[in-house]
């Protein structure tokens, strides 16, 4: 048997564990337990006359309260195991009294034992671990009675049904503290723990997928975790054991029927469950069920519908045969597309093998629904299923398909999927065919902006604009949020803001939100670009408020506002708060199934080429290259941006040699054709690589190529109001024209403004940095390095100076660079040979 944190061996002989203050036994916890001092702290420190732990079984209930009886201070303890068994009131008296002390043992009339605790002295704790789902009125009335009684007793339940008691009436008086399933379930931290105790070597697909089965149900956890190096039976198993034994032995006929049933169907509800099973009264049955907290989850805030834990499900399937199975999912599949879940009916329709019927429900729905949790995902996996006859049996399908193509950089698929509706069958009215082609030009020149083709975006979405109608407006969204970004990267940055906000006035006139975060995230990356990063950064936190008020899990949104976020955080120096931020930008963008995700993990690689990480560096980019190929993103969308990464990576180990012939190559992707747009989530890139050359070119002692590069590079970068990239070319050539002048300062008046962590930071006029004169130290970062050599750290610099760490951190950059050194350490050896320190 599995040593399970939620099952507490109830054989009586092995009740070793005694209280030290009282002669009661408690039984044993289990070898493998995680003490979880969230809980243990609510019910310790809480007077509540009623602790009632109810959940299912596997949630640690029984464990929960064993590790409470062993800490409590000064009151007995009585603890009785009712292993969920209906007790008469008689024989529930008759145990209790045979546990407590004195004269009350020898009382089994149920007025003359109740009487005797309410005059007792001594405060008594009482536990009932497993209360019966079904006990009897009259014990329920007894202990509602001990509840309203002046007895010093806290009574401690464990129950997987609430208790028929007047709990409402306790909860109002402050006399009742509840834990449920939501709370007894573990934290993903507290998961993380439990996977350590277990085997630390579980590797994180592993762990996601457990997670994603169980939610937190601590029975479940450990017995998915059971892997086969540890037993011969696999977790699967042991679950079907587990659940059989727990679950199916307590229920009647009609309740396993239809949790059988259930196991097969993405979520039910009472009526569905009445329309369902109509034999008996399943809607009765089913409410049941919920009662005894069968481990059902709650899909939505109102409580309508449930499923299953999945894990739950996964160990129930296998009981019904085949064609019951198909007969029950193609009746479900009609009834929850009427209920107006249509991507569930789709599901359904496609696990019995009805295509046709899966093609019908697709088409109903819309693109908000496009773009929500992992529905991106949910819609290709659903092209692969079905035959294209099917895929393309409608202009709503095919647009639908497109959309959800572009949206995902699937550029070879999108370009046969549009152009099969430029294709389609001439309609009988003529407001429909020039309808049809209107939006067929909104998908044509999208396809070509994110090709790089910029005439061709505008001819297609300008033209397309003039035909829409106003049930269209998605497509008019469209059309302006691609020429927006299109005139971004084709340096047009008056033309892409007067653009952005005809797609924001778009959005909010049609009070769709998600667009409106949507297209604000094109506004924030054009702040950024321009260097107006407090903006940018107040309007990332109006667009996370905006993203809070929607209904569903807008995973795609917040992934890219988070994306954002660390993007800023990275300028700011912030490198925790920048790996926070991508970090979680990669989890929402993965689950959403958006490309974006292809920053998140270039993000990450320059976060550890700030840290001095360049393995780790290295394996971000083989990660995002391995994404992009797996998910089959057109190769123009991404390789650029993953060879200038590495360009950056050589660039800050100072491998100009190597780094000159990589980065002309991938000058040349651009150079080769002037009317080719850069990928449009990165307008700035072939400007970003220009640089890259020039600081190569400098480092093998070009400088004359590399001056003339730098300058045409700043009139570049100012005519698109590429500001933040404009101060690290203008930095990059002072450097080069005045070799004997500072190192710009953050806190100079004059001097371009550089992130803490940008590459111009750093000593990049010569192959091998030479150390300057003490004299270029500031009286400030004089200050910071004392401070250094006396071993504190950031903090504590910045707790003693009162600057903000951010400043502490860009002194160092400066120091580093001006002493010609890369680490604190070297700084501090040199200033000492210098004669900085003493």
């Amino acid at each position: 048997m599995p040593k399970l944190l939620s099952v507490i061996c109830r054989d009586q002989s092995r009740f070793s564990d005694i209280a030290a203050d009282a002669k009661i036994e408690l039984p044993r916890l289990p070898s493998l337990y995680l003490s979880r001092e969230r809980l243990l702290e609510d019910l310790l420190s809480s007077a509540h006359r009623l602790h009632l732990l109810c959940a299912p079984a596997g949630y640690g209930k029984t464990a929960l309260m064993i590790e409470c009886m062993r800490r409590r201070k000064a009151a007995d303890c009585v603890w009785l195991d009712l292993e969920g068994q209906p007790l008469t009131l008689v024989a529930f008296c008759e145990r209790l009294a045979g546990s407590l002390k004195g004269e009350a043992r020898t009382l089994s009339d149920p007025s003359a034992l109740l009487a005797s605790l309410e005059h007792g002295e001594d405060a008594l704790w009482l536990v009932l671990d497993d209360f019966p789902t079904q006990a009897s009125p009259e014990l329920n009335d007894w202990i509602e009675r001990l509840l309203r009684s002046q007895a010093r007793v806290q009574l401690w339940v464990s129950c997987r049904q609430r208790p028929e008691w007047k709990l409402a009436r306790l909860l109002l008086k402050g006399e009742l503290l509840e834990l449920g399933a939501a709370k007894l379930a573990f934290s993903r931290e507290e998961f993380e723990q439990v996977v350590q105790l277990i085997d630390p070597m579980v590797l994180q697909p592993m762990r996601d997928h457990v997670w994603q089965q169980t939610h937190g149900w601590c029975a479940g956890t450990l017995l998915l975790l059971n892997v086969p190096a540890r037993h011969d039976r696999s977790g699967e198993l042991w679950m079907r054991d587990y659940v059989g034994g727990e679950l199916l032995a307590r229920v009647d006929a009609h309740e396993r029927e239809l949790l059988l049933g259930a196991a097969h169907l993405p979520r039910l509800s009472i009526a569905l469950c009445g329309q369902l099973w109509p034999d008996f009264d399943a809607g009765v049955v089913f409410r049941r069920l919920l009662q005894s907290e069968a481990l059902f989850v709650s899909l939505d805030k109102d409580a309508c519908w449930f499923r299953l834990l999945p894990a739950v499900a996964l160990a129930l399937q296998g009981e019904l045969n085949g064609a019951t199975v198909s007969q029950l999912r193609l009746c479900a599949c009609r009834l929850l597309c009427n209920a107006g879940f249509v991507d569930d009916a789709v599901e359904l329709a496609l696990s019995v093998g009805h295509a046709d019927v899966a093609a019908c429900y697709m088409e109903r729905l819309t693109l908000d629904w496009l773009l929500i949790e992992r529905n991106l995902h949910t819609w290709l996996d659903w092209r692969s299923r079905l035959p294209s006859r099917l895929l393309e049996c409608s202009p709503n399908l095919i647009y639908m398909n497109a959309r959800a193509l572009l949206s995902t950089w699937r550029l070879d698929e999108a370009q046969t999927c549009i152009a099969r509706l430029a294709r389609i069958s001439p309609q009988p009215k003529t407001a429909i065919n020039v309808r049809i082609l209107a939006n067929w030009q909104a998908l044509q020149g999208t396809l070509q902006g994110l090709l790089g083709d910029a005439a061709g975006a505008f001819e297609h979405c300008e033209s397309a604009l003039q035909y829409l109608e106003l049930n269209d407006w998605q497509s008019s969204f469209l059309c302006y949020s691609t020429l927006a970004r299109v005139s971004m990267a084709a340096g047009r940055p008056e033309q892409a803001e007067r653009l952005l906000q005809s797609s924001l006035s778009l959005a909010r006139r049609q009070g769709c939100l998600a667009s409106e975060v949507l297209i604000n995230a094109d506004r924030i990356r054009q702040l950024i670009l321009n260097g107006e990063l407090m903006q940018a950064e107040s309007l990332v936190q109006e667009c996370f408020g905006l993203a809070a008020t929607l209904s569903g899990r807008h995973s795609l949104l917040l992934g890219r506002l988070h994306l954002l976020q660390g993007e800023l955080c990275l300028l700011r120096g912030d490198l925790d708060g920048c790996e926070q931020a991508f970090r979680t930008g990669l989890e929402y963008g993965s689950e959403s199934g958006d490309p974006y995700t292809l920053h998140a993990l270039v993000g990450l690689s320059e976060l550890h080429a700030c840290r001095g990480q360049f393995e780790q560096a290295h394996l971000r980019l083989h990660s995002a290259e391995r994404t992009m190929q797996c998910a089959r993103i057109k190769e123009d969308c991404y390789q650029v941006m993953i060879r200038y990464q590495q360009l950056r990576l050589l660039a800050r180990q100072g491998a100009w040699e190597r780094l000159l012939p990589l980065a002309k190559a991938a000058e040349t992707m651009f150079m080769g054709d002037p009317q080719r747009l850069p990928p449009l989530h990165a307008p700035s890139l072939p400007q970003r690589i220009q640089l890259m050359v020039a600081l190569a070119e400098q480092g093998i002692g070009q400088a004359g190529a590399a001056r003339q590069r730098l300058q045409a590079l700043l009139i570049d970068c100012k005519s698109q109001r590429f500001h933040t990239l404009m101060c690290e070319v203008q930095v990059a050539l002072e450097r080069l024209t005045a070799q004997s002048l500072p190192a710009p300062s953050c806190n100079g008046d004059t001097s371009p403004w550089l992130a803490p962590f940008s590459l111009l930071a750093e000593s990049v006029q010569d192959p091998v940095a030479t150390p300057r004169t003490a004299m270029e130290l500031t009286p400030r970062e004089i200050a910071v390095l004392e401070l250094v050599a006396q071993g504190l750290s950031n903090q504590e610099i910045s707790n003693q100076l009162f600057i903000s760490l951010n400043t502490v951190k860009a002194h160092t950059v400066h120091i580093n660079h001006k002493l010609g050194v890369k680490r604190r350490t070297q700084a501090v050896m040199r200033a000492k040979a210098m004669g900085v320190l003493p």
